[in-house]
């Protein structure tokens, strides 16, 4: 029996690859209700570390992200795989939002692949700001959609969660059970070294570079 040519070997990885590709395009392309139609492989919620914020000033808010037990969800710089969350926010009039803060991730390893991940359930936090002269009881809504990628060790699956939380102008108080959640989720946040870091061209035309790290760090060769 004789050998196929090996153009048509050629043409068979190609197709191959092709169809592969348009697998992968089709499953990030799903519209949200096919996904939604699926379990879902990450629970979201959105909660406030008051509910009662005052006007003129601040409230902690946070998206936490439970992974179901084998799955995971990725941190903000997602490594060498994975996507990073897509988030829509609709906030009450004259109110301003930061930048959410995620969490330190874990490091996997697949494959060859460095990902940056969150195996167990997580927490990424803003601070809402209100607008002065609120009236107390003043209903605040708030809602986002989020896209986001939640994978397994063989299988990575694109979900879209839509959340809400009202709360009400009013004095500021906070539940201290909602405040050690939230200060267990902010301990959780990466901290600043506490020092700058130096460089340094030396006359052989090579770079020194100085970064202060925790005196429990282990520093391998750097070859």
């Amino acid at each position: 029996m004789g050998l196929p040519p090996s153009d048509a070997i050629g043409g068979g990885m190609i197709r191959l690859f092709a169809s592969l590709l348009a697998a992968l395009l089709i499953a990030f392309l799903l519209p949200p209700f096919a996904a939604g139609a699926q379990e879902r492989h990450m629970s979201v919620r959105l909660v406030a570390e008051s509910v009662i914020p005052r006007s003129g000033g601040e409230v902690a808010i946070a998206l936490v992200m439970t992974p179901q037990p084998g799955w995971h969800g990725y941190w903000l710089n997602t490594g060498d795989a994975g996507t990073p969350d897509r988030i829509q926010w609709t906030l009450p009039g004259g109110t301003a939002l930061s930048s959410l803060a995620y969490p330190v991730p874990e490091r996997l390893v697949v494959a060859g692949l460095m990902n940056y991940v969150y195996s167990q359930p997580y927490a990424l936090i803003g601070r809402l700001r209100l607008p002065p002269r609120l009236k107390p009881g003043t209903p605040l809504r708030l809602a986002a959609s989020i896209d986001y990628l939640v994978c397994s060790d063989t299988l990575c699956v694109p979900e879209k969660a839509d959340v809400a939380l009202d709360l009400t102008a009013g004095g500021g108080g906070i539940d201290p059970a909602m405040r050690a959640r939230f200060d267990t989720w902010r301990a959780a946040l990466p901290r600043p070294l506490g020092a700058a870091s130096r460089f340094a061209l030396r006359g052989d035309s090579r770079l020194a570079l100085a970064v202060p790290l925790a005196g429990t760090e282990q520093i391998g060769s750097a070859d």
